[in-house]
């Protein structure tokens, strides 16, 4: 039987965008940053102004995925600061996912940004 891994549509720095269809299960949450520079303190997020343009959901194992109601402008301090070019587009539904890195001593972990 062949794997089949998910396809990434795009990326911000170590932010993911994976299309896919939200999961019955997933509870709708308040909007909230992307993703967090554990190292920066930068953080990828919706444009201020442009939150009721989103529905954000969770899974019970941390899971957010995303549904754009218009284009909706997605910042960042380094990739983008004026979210210009980091757009999801009108209908877009997938799951955020965060850059792995193989760290030998240690398996897979997450890109520190």
């Amino acid at each position: 039987m062949e794997q089949r891994l998910d396809a990434l549509d795009f990326r911000q720095g170590d932010v993911g965008f994976v299309r896919g269809r939200i999961p019955a299960g997933a509870k709708r949450i308040p909007v909230k940053p992307l993703a967090f520079g554990e190292a920066t303190g930068h953080s990828h997020r919706v444009a201020a102004g442009c939150e009721e343009l989103v529905e954000m959901y969770e899974e019970k194992n941390g899971t957010i995925w995303v549904r754009a109601l218009a284009d909706v402008p997605v910042q960042h301090e380094e990739h983008d600061p004026r979210a210009t070019t980091s757009i999801l587009p009108a209908g877009w539904e997938g799951k955020i996912t965060i850059a792995r890195e193989y760290d030998e001593e240690k398996s897979w972990r997450p890109v520190i940004d």
